[in-house]
């Protein structure tokens, strides 16, 4: 009997776990792309987000190569659907910084976007935020950066 209340008691853990977390993540078409590291996008019932792509910072449009990096992203991103990994915070199903962005990590056809930016050298590991990422994503992201800079890839800074 023990037992039984046992599993009883775990299944129901474990499914209020897996419901929680996924209530964090959620899909979205990018509709427009404002700069290297900041997106609109658009769910399926047609409410807008705007999106702060996390663990990366890019130029600013006005500055050296922010233009280079607004234009990648678009061309990788605009009009697709994407997966928005963000952590629940507050109460909210996700993350948002203090100008009420999404904080997300977003995944188009199972690959990090926000890797993507750091590896090809138009954004840079935000080091200053990096305690909010997986200590995984920390070191990818951190080596793609470095690599960035050692192949010449580097557009920023």
């Amino acid at each position: 009997m023990k037992s039984i209340i046992f599993f009883t008691n775990a299944f129901v853990i474990l499914f209020n776990l897996s419901i929680y977390s996924a209530k964090a993540d959620f899909t979205a078409k990018v509709v427009r792309v404002v700069d290297g590291d900041t997106v609109y996008v658009a769910n399926k019932s047609g409410k807008k987000f705007k999106v702060r792509l996390t663990g990366i910072d890019a130029p600013e449009q006005n500055q050296p190569y922010g233009l280079a990096s607004k234009y990648h992203l678009k061309e990788v991103l605009i009009d697709t659907w994407v997966l928005l990994k963000s952590k629940p915070k507050n109460g909210n199903l996700y993350s948002v910084d203090r100008y009420n962005r999404v904080l997300a990590k977003l995944i188009l056809d199972g690959n990090d976007v926000n890797f993507l930016q750091v590896s090809s050298g138009y954004a840079w590991h935000f080091k200053r935020y990096q305690k909010q990422q997986s200590p995984s994503d920390r070191e990818l992201y951190s080596q793609a950066e470095l690599n960035a800079k050692k192949n010449k890839f580097r557009k920023t800074r």
